[in-house]
């Protein structure tokens, strides 16, 4: 006989469970925000506090306002909006409240975080700062004229350290009357000194006002971009120039509303051109090079083997994944003390960035590829990888455990010898021959001081190369000196490969990494963001020949341009390989 009570039981839980899981995941897609029509305004001035609900949601109770300080409340009655979405068979509700301050006494103020229920869960915003200004102090101490419309370029951390991510936005600032109908970057801003990636902007920019100077102008961040200083010191960043496009209005209440909008009138296109920003960037602090990545940020630091056993002569996948936020374009592959008897093929890197959420963050993942040529027990020992993050001002450690994996012989490889046993040797028979003793002296031989200074040599270059090894794997500036010459040589076979598949531009800029790698290798620069400038006032500082280094400007500066507008032949590059190679062979001589 079933017993139905006992199921029935277990099916209403079941359902209870679903009921709450489904209830919490409809909880975690609520988002309450508020947010102020201005962040500074004067004293007498009303202000918009705005509350939004959006989610998923089924009942929701009016705001519970705090105490404002600085601040007279309208009313506690709010104006309320409401609107729907359905995307993608699931349903949006947007729900925003909206309450009129009036600012009564001059100072900073946080705007206290307001509480509100959702289905029975408290909600609570995030505080917001608030200045208010006195209208007749801020008139008596207006500074210098600013212009009605300007751009500056405003960045987040004027004191970064090397490699660190900072934020760079483009912001328009103009004055009541006038109108921006639209504006347009001037293409030619490097950032030199810098490497330079561009986030998102996809979004219309929104306006808010601020007052500078005791005037009120309309801020607007046009374009965001992430920059990574690629040495310490003073480093400037160049301005940043656009074309806008303006108009002059008498109407204070249309003076905003059709921004970036569409109207007509008569329009006056302007070139604005923001100041230089000048950066004072600090050197990290001095740590083991073999650890270090370059990576500066926040990161995760994990690696994997393909397969624990393999046949022998089958390749194996040794990936390191670094997944976080900060400089990962920056980031070099770590390096593996890998066991004798492996052979070791050519690294692969991908990368994915995430430019969204006003940083760049994503990932990136390095493959070792090797293969065992004999049968056996493999173990690649742990290695600490360290990386910097500003926040906590100080280098994190991260331990990668070791790796362990068993090759098995090849069942269909051919035996080499018959069996376990060394070469035979048959025993030699026949007449001996007996000859006297050589009075002759010992140290007249040459086999005998040959015995002597031999071993010496031999005991001599085994520590030379013990030491060379050594520091190969520990001095990575050392490391990168002693490869360039054979990296660059195999960035020129590969140019003349690409050209011969009629791939012109990629020919070129391998051609470009070919110079720029080797003299950034044999100097121990940076491995990326530095521009051509800077390689050849690197090489004017080592003193190295005018008329070389000339060369060496012109051919870099020739495969800058083809490389953007290829309009040449497989022949014409092949001439610039011969002078590259030949370029190469005298800084070889004097780096």
């Amino acid at each position: 006989m079933k017993k139905t009570g006992k199921l029935f039981s277990v099916i209403f839980c079941a359902l209870l469970l679903a009921v709450g899981y489904f209830d919490a995941l409809a909880q975690s897609d609520i988002s309450v925000q508020a947010t102020v029509s201005e962040n500074t305004i004067y004293t007498g001035e009303r202000m918009q506090l705005s509350i939004k609900i959006s989610g998923d949601f089924n009942d929701i109770s009016r705001p519970k306002l705090p105490e404002f300080e600085g601040f007279r409340l309208l009313s506690n009655r709010p104006s309320t909006s409401r609107s729907f979405q359905y995307i993608n068979g699931k349903t949006s509700t947007s729900y925003t409240y909206t309450y009129q301050l009036i600012a009564q006494k001059k100072g900073s103020y946080p705007l206290p975080g307001v509480s509100i229920s959702i289905d029975g869960t408290e909600y609570q915003t995030d505080p917001i700062k608030v200045s208010i200004l006195d209208r007749n102090e801020a008139a008596e101490s207006k500074g210098p004229q600013r212009p009605d419309i300007f751009l500056k370029l405003e960045v987040s951390n004027s004191r970064p350290v090397t490699g660190q991510q900072i934020i760079a936005d483009v912001v328009l600032y103009f004055q009541e009357g006038l109108q921006v109908s639209s504006y347009q970057p001037i293409p030619g801003w490097k950032a030199e000194g810098f490497w330079k990636e561009s986030l998102t902007n996809n979004e219309r920019p929104e306006t808010s006002t601020t007052i500078l100077d005791g005037l009120r102008y309309r801020r607007a961040r046009l374009l965001q971009f992430a920059l990574f200083p690629t040495k310490s010191g003073k480093l400037e960043i160049s301005p940043y120039e656009i074309n806008v496009s303006v108009r002059s209005s008498r109407s204070r209440g249309d003076s905003f509303s059709s921004f970036f909008g569409n109207f007509g009138g008569n329009r006056r296109q302007i070139t604005l051109k923001s100041d230089p920003v000048t950066l004072n960037v600090r050197p990290l602090p001095p740590t083991d090079s073999s650890r270090y990545l370059g990576a500066v940020g926040s990161f995760d630091i994990s690696r994997e083997i393909s397969s624990r056993q393999v046949v022998e002569g089958e390749s194996i996948e040794i990936k390191t994944h670094i997944k976080g936020t900060g400089n990962i374009p920056l980031i070099s592959k770590p390096h593996y003390k890998l066991p004798e008897g492996l052979e070791v093929y050519e690294p692969q890197e991908s990368s994915q960035l995430n430019r969204n959420q006003h940083r760049i963050s994503g990932s990136k993942t390095f493959t070792d590829v090797i293969i065992a040529r004999t049968p056996g027990q493999y173990t690649i020992p742990e290695k600490t990888l360290v990386f910097y993050n500003p926040d906590k001002d100080r280098y994190i450690s991260n331990s990668l455990p070791e790796l362990q994996f068993a090759v098995k012989p090849d069942p269909n490889a051919v035996a080499s010898v018959s069996g376990p046993g060394g070469m035979p040797v048959s025993p030699i028979t026949g007449l001996a021959t007996w000859a006297g003793p050589d009075t002759q002296s010992l140290f007249s031989y040459w086999w005998f001081w040959a015995g002597i200074i031999l071993p010496l040599c031999i005991l001599g270059f085994a520590y030379w190369r013990k030491s060379y090894a050594a520091r190969m794997s520990t001095d990575r500036g050392f490391a990168r000196s002693q490869k360039a010459a054979d990296k660059a040589t195999g960035r020129l076979d590969k140019a003349v490969a690409l050209s011969e598949d009629g791939h012109l531009k990629e020919a070129y800029n391998m051609l470009q990494k070919a110079l720029t790698g080797f003299i950034g290798d044999r100097l121990n620069l940076p491995e990326a963001g530095l521009s051509n400038k800077e390689y050849i006032q690197a090489l004017r500082q080592e003193n190295i020949d005018d008329e070389l280094v000339e060369n060496i400007r012109l051919l870099l500066d020739k495969c800058a341009s083809i490389s953007y507008a290829p309009s040449t032949s497989h022949e014409y590059l092949k001439s610039h390989v011969g002078l590259a190679q030949s370029t190469l062979d005298k800084l070889k001589k004097v780096l």
